[in-house]
């Protein structure tokens, strides 16, 4: 999970105390903003973090197969049933059981599903026997539940039921100061696996992705960025021209005329990109003890000019004691020991 905002912090703070409990989690989200890495994370902190991590997603399950999946079934309990299934929950015994797109259940396989979050107990179909499983169940939803529940196509007793802890994972455009972080990490990891020098992003291409509302999410992103460094030469930076029509806007159907950034875009641009350098600067304050010295060097900028920022953007330190952090050393460390270049610097923020 990549993310310094504060809606991610925040996030953060929720799965760490979440992760402290075996009670049901309901993850909501919008598509593509990482519902199941916040899962994963609520498993990794938790005392089961050593146990099995087994997800499903109930909207590619068809409706009559959703109890074998989940609890199994014996041979020879339906056409086709030739032989002993052990389920997904017990799978997951000692372990977390994650149900993505809970809301796409139908109204059997929900109450299904409450009656194993009351007993916690197993029976294949076509079984006699039921055995106690000892797991942790985490849904997912991109779906309005309360919305749902008012419309009576889900069961509101088990809306309540999964909602005994509740996290709502923040949409992409609800935290583009994460932005330059998000594109520093994916261009790692596609670099590394096209075998691709790191390139950089141009200015323009970085404001038209800080200007776009991203309604695919972080998954959209990622799936910009493998495009672009397809696309992108050798040696030269990300530009416009290697983005796809996402951040453009025809100006005339089916004329062939260019596609350009939507105004609305171009008049909110000022305000994402100094909400972009807030994030980014806030965040390497915070790591660094509030060393404004020490960050304008991991910012690639003079001190001056980010004591002009920091008024420019009315960033202050927050007042009580900062974290206890030892203060760098004075003597400039060789190139080989210094970090990797800010996304300040990368991506001319």
């Amino acid at each position: 999970m990549v993310g310094r905002s504060a809606p991610m912090l925040e996030l953060y703070r929720r799965i760490g105390l979440s992760a402290r409990t075996d009670e049901v989690v309901l993850i909501e989200g919008e598509t593509g903003a990482g519902k199941e890495l916040v899962a994963r994370a609520l498993h990794r902190e938790s005392r089961r973090a050593n146990g099995p991590f087994v997800a499903v997603n109930a909207s590619t399950i068809p409706e009559p197969l959703f109890e074998s999946e989940l609890f199994g079934h014996v041979k020879g309990a339906f056409s086709g049933a030739h032989e002993n299934h052990r389920g997904l929950a017990d799978a997951a015994h000692r372990g977390t059981l994650f149900v993505d797109e809970v809301g796409e259940l139908s109204c059997a396989s929900q109450a299904k599903l409450l009656r194993f979050l009351d007993d916690r107990e197993v029976r294949p179909v076509g079984g006699i026997r039921s055995t106690a499983v000892d797991l942790r169940i985490v849904c997912a939803t991109n779906r309005d539940l309360q919305r749902a529940v008012e419309e009576r196509t889900f069961r509101a007793d088990l809306f309540y039921r999964l909602r005994a802890l509740w996290l709502r994972v923040p949409s992409l455009r609800e935290r583009l100061g994460d932005l330059p972080l998000l594109i520093g990490h994916f261009l790692r990891d596609l670099c590394r696996c096209h075998r691709r020098e790191l390139p950089a992003v141009s200015a323009e291409a970085m404001e038209r992705m800080l200007a776009y509302r991203w309604p695919g999410n972080v998954r959209e992103l990622k799936h910009e960025l493998a495009q672009a460094v397809v696309l992108t030469p050798a040696g030269e930076a990300i530009g416009p021209r290697s983005l796809t029509s996402c951040t453009r806007k025809d100006t005339a159907a089916g004329n062939g005329a260019e596609r350009l950034v939507d105004e609305r875009e171009i008049r909110s641009l000022t305000d994402h990109r100094e909400q972009a350098e807030r994030e980014v600067i806030s965040a390497t304050l915070h790591d660094l003890g509030w060393n404004v010295s020490a960050a304008a060097r991991a910012l690639d900028i003079s001190r001056v000019g980010l004591t002009r920022k920091l008024k420019a953007l009315g960033i202050r330190r927050p007042e009580g004691p900062g974290p206890s952090r030892p203060k760098p050393s004075r003597s400039s460390p060789s190139r080989s020991n210094r970090q990797p270049a800010s996304p300040r610097a990368r991506y001319g923020l």
